[in-house]
């Protein structure tokens, strides 16, 4: 049998470890996020309030690829799953609500819907992220 293209489900931890880890790296992704966009309102028109955020953005990234990996998730998919996940909340987070509460929340949402199917069931995730590159490029025989 070919090995698993994007490599195979291999869990880490127990399940309760994975789902606290999993909630811990939502909150964490959810308040960096909010941190850089209220560092960016305060620091108009310097070098951070553009550039600069893109450490929030990729730290708010790795905490959730670091909580995929714990559940289970082989390295290439936790990178793909945690910038899938990011995604939504980095392309809404400038049109989020002024109230910081509202934004939270909204943030918090985001991320928790994102990572449900990675942590729910991460077996059928990484099953069907490997199933289409297998479909993509049959081998040959």
């Amino acid at each position: 049998m070919d090995p698993e293209p994007l490599g195979a489900y291999l869990p880490r931890t127990s399940t309760a470890v994975a789902f606290a880890s999993a909630a811990l790296a939502t909150v964490t992704a959810a308040l960096l996020l909010e941190l850089s966009h209220t560092l960016a309102e305060r620091a108009r028109g310097r070098w951070y309030a553009g550039n600069g955020r893109d450490v929030f953005h990729v730290a708010a990234a790795l905490a959730l690829a670091v909580a995929l990996f714990v559940a289970g998730h082989p390295p290439a998919l936790c990178g793909f799953a945690a910038a899938a996940v990011c995604a939504p909340s980095l392309l809404a987070l400038d049109g989020l609500p002024a109230r910081r509460r509202t934004r939270v929340g909204l943030l918090l949402a985001i991320f928790a819907l994102g990572m449900a199917a990675p942590v729910l069931a991460p077996r059928q995730v990484v099953d069907g992220a490997n199933a289409l590159p297998r479909a993509a490029f049959p081998p040959r025989r």
